[in-house]
């Protein structure tokens, strides 16, 4: 099956699902209540400068202030500020190698940023100073005098060409980086997006000038003409869109953008929805599933936690192979692609620890892993992969713009407050047991009332019928119950 891109809007939400292969690869999802900033700039002003964590605080005119490290201030802000304080300072400024923040800015300077990732558990968005404005072929350094080639153009010889083209094209005091759809695209073409991209920039620097206070300068385009303009650029090139608007905007920005581009894109308007009809549906519910079938009868477990996925490979109901080693080494990379088919598909970003069955041929492991690496390739998101250890072990990061897919879907439960688990009947009922007795040891009560769920009170009348009695009989009190319809970890002693 071809490859598409699938978008669905509705008048509150825009879902993209990038298809490969029939299957789902890449979500994407952007709701009216939590509008995505990645990419936007902003003029933002210094607030709180906190040299213990060598960043600062930075207010971009939204309801919370992002954060910058000292590595993402660029060098041209410690400038002006050194360069207030007189020529000397600026002298020693350019001798200095470790640039602590408290030196670079102050509370209260005017600075222009980029968001670099989305405000993530209760944190402000991460800024950078360094500015980088994406085109159809070519990402714009607004503030960096360097020229880059996209890691995934590996060919030599392209990497030359293109090095010496932009080295070429590229006007003093700002960067190029070749984009990976840069392969193969002439000097005028690369020259006109470069072009593009300056007028850009040239209105940023202009606005900033002008603008009194932190503001939003730059917005990235829409969730569905970003997908359009990033995968369109990366050779995706047939597009379903279930809205009218919308597609009429992706007709409009093609035609302009990529007015040479054999994009294929349609107005899907069926009776049945485009991601239930395409099974986008089925495959957002398994999100919420920690345990993943695989077609052979094995499977895997991911449990995703704060910074930190774990993913297990179990053999299930998995038999087939000529003997113990061949059936380990077929799940393992059955499950090496489906890990990476999850990756992927759930966003899971930050650590990842994959424990794949063990395997003492050194061969076959490293056999695993190569695929799973090759599997890696087609994520548009960084990663950095560990070795397999010995014990079947693939440790790795990858590159968090975002949250995960399920941190967005979801929210902790409040049954558990968040933590993955309820506590069991029986632990429940011991809470119970051990808290009547510590009232009753300290008060001079005739009765106890028990207000809980009715089945942590059945559990009680049940498993603990005898022990209950004998602490009715020991300190002659009278134990009661009223059963509720509430959680089953909330209860309520009264004495009496």
């Amino acid at each position: 099956m071809e490859n598409q891109i699938l978008i669905n809007v509705t008048f509150n939400e825009t879902r993209v699902a990038v298809m490969e292969s029939g299957s789902v690869a890449e979500l994407y999802i952007e709701r009216k209540s939590t509008p995505r900033i990645v990419g936007n700039i902003y003029k933002g002003k210094v607030g709180k400068v906190v040299p213990g964590m060598q960043a600062a605080f930075i207010d971009i005119g939204i309801n919370k202030s992002g954060f910058i490290s000292v590595e993402d201030v660029q060098e041209e802000s410690l400038y002006e500020f050194f360069l207030e304080k007189g020529e000397e300072a600026v002298q020693d400024f350019s001798k200095q190698q470790n640039n602590l923040i408290q030196d670079i800015l102050r509370e209260g300077q005017y600075v222009l940023v980029q968001v670099l990732k989305e405000s993530v558990g209760g944190k402000g968005a991460k800024l950078s100073s360094y500015i980088a404005i994406p085109g159809k072929y070519l990402v714009l350094l607004g503030t960096i005098d360097i020229v880059g080639i996209s890691r995934k153009i590996e060919e030599a010889e392209e990497r030359d060409r293109l090095t010496e083209l932009l080295n070429k094209i590229k006007p003093e005091g700002v960067g190029l980086i070749a984009r990976t759809a840069s392969s193969g695209i002439s000097e005028e073409e690369l020259e006109y997006d470069m072009k593009e991209l300056l007028s850009i920039w040239e209105k940023v620097k202009k606005s900033n000038e002008e603008i009194n206070g932190p503001s939003l300068i730059y917005e990235e385009p829409r969730l569905y003409l970003k997908a359009a303009r990033d995968f369109v650029s990366n050779g995706m090139n047939k597009i379903l869109v279930d809205s009218e608007e919308a597609y009429k905007e992706i007709k409009d920005f093609l035609k302009i953008n990529f007015p040479d581009s054999i994009a294929d894109v349609q107005l899907y308007n069926d009776t049945e929805s485009l991601f239930a009809k395409y099974g986008v549906e089925k495959d957002i519910k398994k999100i919420f599933n920690k345990k993943v079938w695989l077609k052979s009868g094995g499977h895997i477990i991911i449990d995703e936690a704060e910074g930190l996925t774990v993913v297990d490979v179990n053999t299930g109901r998995y038999k087939s192979g000529k003997g113990q080693e061949d059936t380990i080494y077929n799940i393992n990379v059955e499950a090496a692609l489906e890990i990476v088919r999850q990756i992927r598909l759930r966003n899971l970003v930050g650590i990842i620890v994959i424990d794949f069955i063990d395997i003492k041929n050194r061969q076959l492991r490293e056999d695993v892993y190569e695929q799973f690496v090759e599997a890696l390739k087609y994520d548009r998101a960084r990663s950095v992969v560990h070795e397999m250890s010995s014990f079947g072990v693939i440790q790795m990061t990858r590159q968090r713009l975002r949250e995960s897919i399920l941190k967005e879907l979801a929210e902790p439960c409040f049954f558990c407050d968040g933590i993955g688990y309820l506590k069991s009947l029986d632990t429940i009922s011991y809470e119970i047991i051990r808290d009547i007795r510590k009232r009753i040891a300290k008060k001079s009560a005739t009765k106890i009332k028990v207000i809980a769920n009715e089945l942590v009170i059945k559990s009680l009348q049940d498993t603990e019928k005898d022990n209950l009695q004998q602490l009715e009989d020991q300190f002659v009190i009278k134990i009661e119950y009223q059963p509720t319809d509430g959680k089953t970890e909330k209860y309520k002693i009264v004495s009496e």
